[in-house]
């Protein structure tokens, strides 16, 4: 590991909460050794740059000028600009010690400060449609920097949502989690202490650019957190029991086990039998009854653009078996999906079983007919092949989506026709055959897990 950066940033703030070794790798790990960006992640990366460019143009605020890096003078300048009452600053820098942050905004409020009769607070653009919590923790840590500049407390904060409407924060409901949050933060600066925060393999890690450093590591190490089922607690559970490997958990004992550490027998057993999956490196089937009526049924599948709120591609294969009959839709606009999804299952036998993958189809459909004032007639009929896949199969590794039942259940690269991440970046170069042949790929794929696992 490199010498410790020199500031904690908002980034590392929120960061913390999804992955501290993210955080230590920033801090003390070499830049060089993070992957590329995806053509998705690039993708996603410009479209938020140009929202936030489109946001801050209109408001015509001055930004601080400075050398680039030295963000001292960038502080400095900051600060004039408050002291002299401008009605807002752009890309403003706030530095208290080691502790640095960008926000996108700083507005002008009425009410006292150091600074005259009027303060500021703290605003941050996203391209989400509704405020996340690491945004929230991210603008608190803002206003707290900007609360020693002006030696005054901003009431709220606020974020400017993709819609452009202004979402505001309570900084002072958030306090205690940040103030937590910084100590551990401002710890990792240690390099002893850095050291020894360990990856835990989780949801987070197929977006983070440290993970092909991590993934190594835990792989060599036969970490617990590649058993599916397991969190940190369970982890630092197990090995104080002594268990501190997948090896040792599939050959451990439940009911001693279960005695040194309180922890249920039940759940000990599934993880131990997650662990024995993964020792023999493949799935597990399990006892629960097969459902062959699923046979009926037809698959039904979407490709979204979370960041216009959009469907993009909508396919159903009938039968829901690999070679089935697909016919997908490209809606062009909002207004025009649950229309064009209705045209879909119009042909279908008459109420036979919808079949998805996790909440995508539902939500959506829920939505589009709330919109549209519509009927919710095929609500009954969604049968969410997730649920019923993880009572018949037990994975050698944690599955957080449809990528990873595809990878652990069928031994299948799941990307061989492309992200579905990428699905907007497709169809704004024009690739529609791209959209078309990842839709399709994922309905086969659904339809082989459903042939192999939930078959008579």
């Amino acid at each position: 590991m490199r010498a410790a950066a020199r500031h904690i940033t908002g980034t590392h703030v929120y960061s913390h909460v999804s992955c501290p070794r993210a955080v230590v790798l920033d801090l003390h790990g070499d830049p060089a050794r993070r992957r590329a960006p995806s053509e998705a992640e690039a993708f996603q990366l410009a479209r938020g740059r140009e929202h936030e460019a489109r946001i801050t143009a209109e408001l015509g605020w001055p930004a601080p000028e400075y050398p680039r890096g030295e963000f001292a003078a960038g502080a400095a300048a900051t600060a004039a600009l408050l002291a002299a009452g401008v009605p807002g600053v752009l890309q403003g820098v706030l530095q208290v010690g080691s502790w640095l942050g960008i926000p996108d905004l700083l507005r002008r409020v009425p009410g006292a400060s150091a600074l005259g009769g009027f303060h500021y607070v703290v605003g941050d653009v996203k391209s989400s449609a509704r405020p996340r919590a690491d945004q929230v923790l991210q603008v608190a840590f803002y206003s707290a920097l900007l609360t020693r500049v002006q030696d005054r407390a901003p009431d709220h904060a606020f974020l400017v949502l993709k819609d452009g409407h202004e979402e505001r924060i309570d900084v002072a409901e958030i306090e205690p989690v940040l103030d937590d949050v910084l100590e551990q933060v401002t710890g990792q600066l240690d390099p002893k202490v850095a050291a020894a925060e360990r990856p835990f393999l989780s949801r987070a890690c197929a977006g983070c650019r440290w993970s092909s450093l991590c993934l190594p590591e835990l792989e060599v190490a036969d970490d617990l957190s590649l058993v599916a089922g397991m969190t940190r607690g369970l982890r630092q559970t197990l090995e104080r029991a002594g268990v501190a490997t997948a090896a040792r958990l599939a050959e451990a004992a439940v009911e001693p086990l279960a005695r040194r550490t309180h922890l249920e027998p039940a759940l000990l057993r599934r993880l131990r039998r997650a662990a024995e999956a993964r020792r023999q490196g493949g799935p597990v089937a399990e006892a629960t009854p097969r459902r062959g009526a699923l046979a009926s049924g037809a698959i039904v599948h979407l490709l979204t653009d979370p960041f216009a709120e959009r469907v993009l591609w909508m396919g159903v294969l009938h039968p829901a078996a690999e070679g089935g009959v697909v016919r997908d839709a490209l809606p062009r606009a909002r207004e025009h999906e649950l229309a064009r999804f209705g045209e879909l299952v119009a042909g279908l036998p008459a109420g036979i079983p919808l079949l998805h993958h996790g909440g995508v189809v539902p939500h959506w459909y829920v939505e589009a007919t709330r919109a549209r004032h519509a009927s919710r007639e095929l609500e009954n009929r969604f049968v969410d092949l997730a649920a019923r896949l993880r009572g018949a199969v037990t994975l050698p590794g944690p599955a957080f989506g449809l990528d990873d039942w595809v990878r652990l259940a069928l031994g299948r690269d799941p990307h061989r026709a492309g992200e579905a991440a990428a699905a907007a970046k497709w169809l704004a170069e024009g690739k529609e055959a791209r959209l078309r042949a990842k839709g399709a790929a994922d309905l086969g794929d659904l339809a082989a897990l459903r042939e192999r696992w939930l078959t008579e």
